[in-house]
């Protein structure tokens, strides 16, 4: 039988040994409620968009990275005037 090494990773770090939080359970059936920060447009939008996903007016992932690309760019080097 051929001998196999075997690496282990060292972490110098003692956080590492620390537990994970706990994870929050969520409930979707039952939504946290909505409080008086967003104006009635905003959620008119929301609710228009959540009618278009259940209707399958999606866009596909690559094409929402694409666009959400091209929105971060413009907007991460907008000149100030």
């Amino acid at each position: 039988m051929p001998e196999t090494a075997v690496f282990v990773a060292t972490v110098e770090n003692p956080a590492y040994d620390n537990p994970m939080a706990k994870a929050h359970k969520f409930d979707l059936e039952n939504p946290a409620p909505i409080f008086d920060d967003e104006d009635d447009e905003t959620l008119a939008a929301i609710d228009q968009g959540i009618r278009d996903a259940d209707a399958g007016r999606v866009a596909p992932p690559e094409k929402a990275r694409e666009v959400l690309a091209k929105w971060t760019t413009h907007s991460a080097t907008r000149k100030k005037r």
